[in-house]
């Protein structure tokens, strides 16, 4: 399991979706907002702004944690390269 640290800026929820060609509706996910900060070899630090997809379920364990650093659990979606640090 990975866990990423960020702060959590915002808990949204994104716009439905219409699939043209069936005229389907798929409700928008539930997303959270994260400020990354990646540390840079020369003593600076690098800042991100990320959304990450959460399940309907785990809304709770954010909403009021805004502008507070928190963990979330991931899963990786497509290929992803790692590194030490």
């Amino acid at each position: 399991m990975i866990k990423l640290t960020g702060t959590l800026l915002n808990v949204y929820t994104s716009n439905d979706f219409t699939n043209k060609e069936t005229g389907e509706v798929v409700r928008g996910k539930n997303k959270l907002q994260l400020l990354l900060e990646t540390p840079l070899k020369n003593g600076g630090s690098r800042k991100e702004l990320i959304d990450i997809s959460i399940p309907a379920e785990k809304v709770h364990l954010y909403k009021g944690q805004e502008n507070e650093l928190v963990d979330v659990d991931v899963a990786i979606v497509g290929k992803a390269i790692f590194y030490g640090i």
